[in-house]
């Protein structure tokens, strides 16, 4: 039967019957557009094939675009590829992945799928979702279970050609679909998937780097701010063994009581918990812990203070050198191999090579009198409620569980996490030991004074070097972090220095299962206690209680306690000038909203998760958790819960299959999502909206040595794919930010275009801003002084092409500032500048020929123009207008 004319016969009766019999019918008629379904008893089904009457309207110009009755082809295919199954949560899958398929065939203007465009086909299936009457593109791969829920080829096939639609070619088989996404799998998921980890219930989750920045910025807040603390403690638990021998007791009476005296505990209230412990023995102990803790806490607190950028100022000004990023840079570095290592030699040729030399003995003598004035400040032991304070809770007061152990085992993960986010390696390549780490004269002329030492991890790289030890390129910041990380676990010099080895592990350099359990550790923390979050709460806060004020209402005493907390961190005129950027809101609106699924996931392998769908079922989870799952989980998957045997509800498959739905769409810390966040960071360096990451850590290396670093075949993991999430990012951020903060030719070809979306919802435009970025918009490239975003239609126009064909890597500011793919950022404004000084120099200059001042000017003219745009109260724009005025009127 053909349906490529509407008024074909059709034997509407036939397809009534089919309907009819279905299981869970409710009395629906075929010619209704919206049909229900009962499930069990419990919950109704319900499929709307209205939508699909929008679907030729839409597509104007594909072939079979207008020659269909798409919502009769829909229907009597749906009941040709259902009428099969009794399994109700198949209903709206099939359903969905028919509309999928025929958008798929739309979005590429096909009238048959074959061997030549399937793969285009199964990437479209695999990476989008129904919704909302509209296809729209997944934040990440779609898991096994759902796409073959979707999409069976061989069913679509026949029930097709049972119609005369050959709309599928007769060669395509499950075994081609096989073997494409057997390649697609590893394509689309940077290869950290391959076909068999996918089928299995592996899943692909992308924390991009506007996101996930907040976190990576959390994990090193937490890590700096608690370094002290957690390395004092975990030195006293590490040196229990020998307090235990000098007061002469067994070593369980030492240790039973230690954490209880590390949370302020006194002897006298755990002699009321303990009868059986002498006081005396108590006091003896406690005094000892005490001892040893504030020891090593006054140890810790002068390294962490003196090391940072504020204190760093302090001494370089006392020792009679120029307070600038390289010596700030410089001295941390000297003082840290100083502290660490203490060779003498080392430190005070360091010292002599600085900018202004400073003498061994001076130094040694400022540090001194730092050290007295910081150990002149009181030592309190920590309590329950600081602990509380910071975000950590305990299960019970075992001393496994206990607050200090807890705050050792996250500082740890915030550090070790950290380390991650500045490598972006593999979760296999982190199970070095310190001994490793190869340091080096750095020979590199750009910033060897900052950085006199040039660090390598030689270490394997088992994807692709198998056991071959591989020398690898990492930062000071990141050999900073690892020493650190080493002596809070307490690793010798064979163990690995990023994270602590349990003693039954097999293979304890195997970092696979470590790196995992890290940097989910500190997410729930993050999510309830980041300073960034905190302030949109104070932010939003302050709000609601001027427009309160501002309606003439009067106070609760709850909100003028509000008010009196939130004006003692900012006075009134600051408050009412502070700006919230709306990536920072957005994620705390996201972070909160998605907790509650969240927590469950993170949850695996815990009690709580013990037979955790059986007992869903039955109705005995608890209610939160049961609420969520009722919510989330969607008809088909419950149906399938409620059709399994009880012993299949137990099995590991079911549980990630479920887990995996259950955590669709949101965006959580995982380790292929810090290797895309690192490579986003890559191109995103120069941009000062990615956050500490470029800020910070990347802000030393140079265009030559990130070259050397991606193009290495180990480092060059899914670039076209980040790539394309970072245009989708930058064009999506100069949406929301409305065009403030932009400039060059792209800007203006952007604000044209964002001013036609004013009606759309935000979602809309959202939406408009991904098909921009991805037809629109062919390659971006990163520069100190903005991006060159290279637009299909006009690539042959950009200033840098030759015979049509632009040459982007002899990109200049000269060239880009006048170019249509140019688009800036307030963070390029001081780079741009620093180019701009020597054309300054030379318009300033009398000798210099007027021929060469005429390329200065015009170069002058554009930095002008764009800081203007940027930042019009940028102090430099008035030696800028007067070098230009001087020109001109030199001309004249």
């Amino acid at each position: 039967m053909m349906l490529l004319d509407r008024q074909d016969n059709f034997d509407i009766d036939e397809a009534q019957s089919r309907l009819d019999v279905l299981s869970g019918e409710l009395s629906n008629s075929f010619s209704c557009n919206v049909w229900e379904f009962d499930s069990y008893g419990k919950w109704f089904i319900k499929l709307d094939f209205g939508d699909l009457e929008f679907l030729a309207e839409r597509n104007t110009d594909w072939p079979l675009g207008q020659k269909v009755d798409w919502v009769l082809l829909t229907k009597v295919v749906w009941l040709s590829m259902i009428s099969a199954t009794t399994h109700h949560g198949l209903y709206v899958a099939r359903l969905h992945g028919l509309k999928l398929f025929w958008a798929a065939m739309s979005r590429f203007r096909i009238a048959q799928v074959s061997k030549e465009n399937g793969a285009e086909v199964l990437r479209f299936l695999l990476t989008h979702s129904w919704g909302n009457g509209t296809e729209r593109k997944n934040l990440s791969l779609k898991s096994y279970s759902r796409f073959s829920e979707h999409f069976r080829l061989e069913a679509l096939k026949a029930s097709l050609l049972d119609m005369g639609l050959e709309w599928i070619s007769r060669d395509l088989t499950d075994s081609f679909v096989k073997r494409q996404l057997k390649a697609l799998i590893p394509k689309l998921t940077a290869d950290e998937l391959t076909f068999r980890d996918w089928r299995e219930g592996g899943s692909f989750n992308l924390l991009t780097l506007d996101y996930g920045r907040y976190f990576v910025e959390h994990c090193f807040e937490f890590f700096e701010q608690h370094y002290p603390l957690a390395s004092a403690l975990a030195t006293t638990f590490q040196s229990l063994p020998e307090i235990a021998d000098s007061v002469g007791y067994k070593l369980p009476t030492v240790s039973q009581p230690s954490s209880f005296f590390l949370r302020g505990f006194s002897s006298e209230e755990l002699k009321l918990r303990w009868p059986d412990f002498s006081i005396k023995t108590l006091r003896i102990v406690e005094e000892k812990i005490c001892q040893t803790f504030k020891s090593a806490y006054k140890d810790a607190r002068f390294e962490g203070r003196i090391l940072k950028d504020e204190n760093l100022e302090v001494l370089l000004q006392t020792l009679g050198v120029r307070s600038s990023h390289e010596n700030v840079d410089r001295m941390r570095v000297i003082l840290w191999n100083w502290i660490s290592r203490v060779d003498r030699g080392e430190t005070e040729s360091l010292l002599l090579e600085c900018q202004s030399p400073i003498s061994m003995a001076r130094f040694e003598d400022e540090l001194t009198k730092l050290r007295e004035r910081f150990d002149q400040e009181p030592v309190e032991m920590p309590s329950d409620r600081y602990y509380r304070r910071i975000g950590l809770s305990i299960a019970s007061t075992s001393d496994s569980l206990s607050y200090p152990r807890s705050l050792i085992y996250l500082t740890l993960k915030a550090g070790f996490t950290s380390f991650i986010a500045l490598t972006g390696w593999r979760q296999s390549e982190y199970g070095f030991a310190l001994k490793a780490i190869k340091r080096t004269i750095n020979e590199d002329k750009l910033d060897q004074y900052a950085f006199p030492w040039r660090y390598q991890v030689d270490w394997v790289v088992p994807k692709h070097h198998g056991e071959i030890l591989q020398l690898r390129e990492v930062t000071f910041g990141a050999v900073f972090l690892a020493e650190r990380i080493k002596t809070l676990i307490g690793a010798n010099d064979d163990q690995p220095c990023l994270y602590a080895v349990n003693a039954g592990k097999r293979d304890a350099h195997s970092s696979e299962g470590s790196v995992r359990r890290a940097v989910r550790a500190l997410w729930g923390n993050f999510v309830f206690h980041y300073k960034g979050f905190k302030e949109v709460d104070d932010w939003n806060s302050w709000h609601r209680i001027q427009s309160s004020l501002d309606s003439g209402e009067s106070l609760t005493n709850r909100e003028r306690s509000e008010l009196q907390r939130l004006l003692a961190k900012r006075d009134e005129s600051e408050w009412s000038r502070l700006s919230i950027d709306i990536n920072l809101k957005e994620a705390r609106q996201r972070a909160l909203a998605e907790w509650p699924r969240l927590e469950i996931f993170f949850a695996a392998n815990r009690a709580a998760r013990k037979d955790w769908l059986f007992r869903y079922r039955e109705g005995t989870l608890q209610p939160k958790w049961a609420e969520i799952l009722d919510e989330r989980l969607s008809s088909e998957t419950k149906d399938w819960i409620y059709s399994l045997p009880s012993a299949e509800l137990t099995g590991l498959g079911v549980g990630r299959a479920v887990t995996n739905q259950l955590v669709e769409e949101t965006l959580y810390p995982s380790p292929h999502a810090f290797r895309h966040m690192w490579a986003e960071a890559v191109y995103r360096r120069f941009d000062g909206d990615a956050g500490w990451m470029i800020r910070s850590q990347f802000k030393h290396i140079s265009q030559k040595n990130w070259l050397s670093y991606v193009r290495n075949k180990d480092n060059r993991f899914g670039h076209e794919l980040v790539k394309d999430g970072v245009i989708s990012s930058l064009v999506r951020n100069y949406l929301r930010h409305q065009g403030k903060g932009y400039a060059g030719h792209l800007h203006t070809w952007l604000r044209r275009l964002f001013n036609k979306t004013s009606l759309m919802s935000p979602e809309e435009q959202l939406l408009y801003a991904e098909k921009l970025a991805s037809e629109e918009i062919e390659n971006i490239k990163a520069n100190p002084w903005g991006y060159c975003l290279l637009k299909r239609r006009t690539r042959n126009k950009a200033k840098c092409a030759e015979l049509g064909e632009p040459m982007r890597h002899n990109a200049s500011p000269d060239l880009c500032l006048g170019c249509m793919h140019n688009l800036m950022q307030t963070g390029n404004v001081e780079w741009t500048l620093m180019h701009a000084a020597a054309h300054v120099a030379a318009l300033k200059n009398p000798v210099v020929p007027d021929i060469f001042k005429a390329s200065s000017y015009q170069l002058v003219k554009k930095v002008s123009q764009h800081v203007r745009m940027l930042d019009p109260r940028h102090e430099a724009l008035v030696e800028l207008e007067e070098v230009l005025s001087l020109y001109r009127g030199a001309r004249v």
